[in-house]
């Protein structure tokens, strides 16, 4: 590794086992111009650890962008697969145009699509595919739908948009006075999806062309006024959940998973991306998680069974055995209706920790001044949390230098749970606060 890299020493709370171990995990991802790896290639630059949380500078200067996607996911992968690390945060220099951002943090979590009519924005994912995360995205649509919520479902996944099937709709789109995509009805949820613009053609967009076509057909889709927004994610971590999570002003998502396994692994590993992102994780649903013989009515494992329960972080907010009735939409909303109940349960509760300051809303100058009298009277070694709607990497650079606050959480669209250090743990200037922090 370079020397300009830092990784020569451990600073508080650097665990140097973790370290040891996180670099024999980036040993075996490899550099595509020079076949070596990322570590002996010098392609990684950078690496840290503190409490779990790893931070990897990468150079992606030079490398296409197919390539440097591949790269990064590789290493978040990688990383992520290691016992004991709770985040990854990759971190670019100058990346080749790609649609992402220039920069890991730059706009994540900003809600670039606007949806001001739009109460919540759900994600219903999973990193391993043929899980039913679509069976589960509709009939949870459906069960909001007949609780009484006008509901819009969005496809996400570019490259197989299911949606339009499952709902037993089709195109062609057509537009409003106004010019924007009207979504199709499907028994009273506004849908769209790129299935329905595309039809049976194949959809090859990747990079630049992913991250626009998905943007774009999500703000561009007058989706009126909603009280549920329910985004179908493509199974993995790629290119186009990643422009998910920092575009999208999600509320929450629900985890979907088998319990195989390979697939409760999986999507562990997407739990913490989410986390790792800022954006909640409301809960886990095992779907498949046994058959009823038909002749003899005996129920039967599917998968090699694991405790979904004891794996996740997040709490069980329902379970689905092999049943036609959650994949028929006639049925799926009844199916669901225990789903439903626990994502408006989920997304209903404030958050915010009674302790934390809460600056949104609030004038600038009052925020500053009231973030750092409020850091002032800390005693040695507290921190500082504060609710802001500033997206965090704004609130990043407006601090001054030495400041690095940490993402305790995103609570859910424009609003973000940070930590401070105390302002002797910071350095001078600690008390000036951003001048965007209130706004």
């Amino acid at each position: 590794m370079r020397e300009e890299c830092g990784c020569g020493g451990h600073g508080d709370g650097d665990d140097p086992s973790l370290r040891d171990r996180i670099e024999a995990a980036l040993s075996d991802v490899e550099d595509p111009d020079l076949g070596a790896g990322v570590l002996e290639s010098g392609l990684v630059t950078g690496l840290s650890c503190r409490d779990g949380e790893v931070r990897v500078a990468v150079e992606f200067a030079g490398l296409p962008a197919p390539a440097a996607e591949e790269v990064e996911a590789s290493v978040r992968e990688a990383v992520l697969s290691v016992p004991g690390v709770e985040g990854v945060r990759v971190d670019d220099g100058e990346r080749p145009a790609s649609g992402r951002p220039q920069g890991h943090d730059a706009g994540r979590g900003d809600g670039t699509v606007p949806l001001p009519d739009v109460d919540r924005v759900v994600a219903v994912a999973s990193a391993k595919g043929g899980v039913g995360k679509t069976t589960v995205a509709v009939a949870l649509a459906r069960a909001l739908d007949a609780a009484g919520e006008s509901v819009g479902l969005f496809d996400a996944d570019l490259h197989g948009p299911n949606v339009p099937a499952r709902l037993g709709v089709s195109g062609p789109v057509t537009t409003t006075e106004a010019g924007d995509a009207a979504p199709v009805d499907a028994d009273g949820i506004a849908t769209m999806s790129v299935g329905l613009l595309a039809g049976d053609d194949p959809v090859a967009w990747r990079g630049a062309m992913a991250h626009e076509a998905l943007t774009d057909l999500c703000a561009e889709t007058a989706w009126g006024d909603l009280d549920t927004l329910v985004v179908d994610l493509p199974p993995g971590t790629g290119d186009v959940v990643l422009t998910s999570l920092s575009a999208l002003p999600l509320t929450g998502a629900v985890l979907v998973t088998t319990p195989d396994p390979s697939a409760v692994g999986d999507t562990v590993r997407s739990e913490r991306l989410f986390r790792e992102e800022g954006v909640p994780v409301l809960g886990v649903v095992p779907n498949m998680t046994a058959a009823t013989c038909p002749d003899c009515g005996t129920e039967h494992a599917v998968f090699p069974t694991s405790d979904v329960g004891e794996a996740f972080s997040a709490p069980v907010l329902d379970s689905f055995p092999v049943d036609p009735a959650l994949a028929d939409p006639e049925t799926a909303g009844d199916r669901a209706a225990e789903l439903a109940r626990a994502v408006r349960e989920a997304t209903a509760t404030d958050p915010v920790p009674p302790e934390a300051l809460d600056l949104r809303g609030v004038p600038a100058r009052a925020a500053r001044e009231q973030l750092g009298a409020e850091r002032a009277a800390l005693d040695p070694g507290e921190s500082l949390r504060f609710v802001t709607a500033t997206a965090p990497a704004a609130v990043r650079e407006a601090l001054p230098d030495g400041d690095d606050p940490r993402v305790i959480d995103r609570l859910g669209p424009e609003r973000w749970l940070l930590e401070l250090p105390a302002e002797s743990d910071a350095g001078a200037g600690a008390g000036e606060v951003t001048a965007r922090g209130g706004e």
